[in-house]
């Protein structure tokens, strides 16, 4: 089995096995073992903002992207406009291929009063909305914030591979992307931005997310992101990414989807004209090489963006590979094979 689908999850890496077994006291309770817990989750607080290079107060743990997608953004939106007063217009932007998580709640606040989308790089947003890494391309993008502007960053391809922007408000991850447990991710609120609370109860992390704190899978996400870290894998994943590129070189009619000038190279989108993505990557999985078409939360919406920036028959032939540093370059040269094999057979099936 070759793994690269690695940007949807990632296997449990040893250091987080390790900890998500082990049995944890409720952080709020006032006794000995409540107050390990506690202080297990600080210290895992303090780990994760140093790698993030951010303050550990600055820092709130949720059930995972998508929460913290949610409660950026519609929490930001909710407070700024509280803050405005009912007359005012919250005018939000977002990126061309964000992820579901980030388009959904915006599309849910443009159905309440006074909140709008704006379309225009130019045009003044209250708030600016953009991936870090795109999760379909891997492409990086860098934003222009206006000042004034709040600058949200939707970071699950780009954490623990590269920092958060600096001029970053409101920056989201998820712990299932680098080798932590699926269940778990992160919202850092930059010191003097407000975000209204979207779950009520017990007032815990600041009352900005009630619930008691999952102990096992933060502290194995604050494990997996330090061995993430020391294990020097971009090296490796580079090596990985450069020999599947040469795919471009050794099949006829096959392209990088690339929008940007820089991309991630964990990431990598590769088109094979006159094919379908579907057909292939269910060829290539019943050969043991795992692979997508894309993010694994498609939406309509989002593949007809990707239509119009790579164009149909791109877009609709695409697989993307995403690897970890738990890949090796013999991998990569066996799924290279397996791929021309793969491409080749479908060709002449379709002639």
């Amino acid at each position: 089995m070759i793994y690269f689908d690695n940007a949807a999850s990632t296997p449990l890496c040893n250091a987080a096995k390790d900890v998500v077994i082990q049995d944890f006291a409720n952080p709020s309770s006032p006794h000995a073992l409540g107050l390990e817990s506690e202080r297990l989750i600080k210290n895992a607080a303090k780990d994760i903002a140093s790698i993030l290079g951010v303050k550990s107060n600055e820092l709130i743990f949720t059930s995972g992207g998508t929460e913290s997608n949610n409660l950026g953004i519609l929490g930001v939106a909710l407070a700024l406009k509280s803050a405005k007063g009912t007359s005012a217009t919250i005018k939000i932007r977002y990126g061309k291929l964000e992820h579901p998580s980030v388009i959904s709640p915006i599309k849910y606040l443009t159905g309440l009063p006074g909140f709008e989308i704006v379309d225009n790089e130019n045009e003044y947003a209250d708030i600016i909305c953009q991936s870090q890494v795109s999760s379909e391309t891997g492409d990086i993008f860098k934003v222009n914030k206006h000042p004034g502007s709040i600058l949200f960053i939707d970071g699950a391809q780009a954490f623990c591979k590269m920092r958060p922007p600096t001029d970053a408000d409101i920056y989201s991850f998820s712990g299932h992307k680098i080798h932590a447990p699926m269940g778990v991710g992160g919202l850092v609120i930059r010191s003097g931005i407000k975000i209204k609370p979207q779950t009520f109860g017990g007032g815990q992390q600041r009352e900005l997310r009630a619930g008691t704190e999952n102990v096992n899978v933060i502290v194995a996400m604050a494990e997996a992101a330090k061995y993430f870290i020391a294990s020097d894998g971009d090296k490796r994943v580079r090596k990985i990414n450069s020999v599947m590129q040469s795919l471009v070189e050794e099949i006829p009619n096959t392209y990088i989807n690339q929008l940007t000038s820089e991309t991630s190279p964990y990431i990598l989108s590769l088109s094979f004209p006159g094919l379908r993505g579907e057909t292939l990557t269910n060829l290539l999985s019943a050969r043991g090489l795992y692979v997508s078409m894309g993010t694994a939360c498609q939406s309509a919406k989002k593949d007809r963006i990707l239509h119009s920036l790579i164009g149909k028959e791109r877009a609709e032939s695409a697989i993307r590979l995403s690897f970890s540093y738990q890949n090796t370059e013999d991998e990569a040269h066996m799924a290279k094979e397996i791929i021309k094999v793969a491409v080749a057979e479908l060709r002449r099936s379709y002639k």
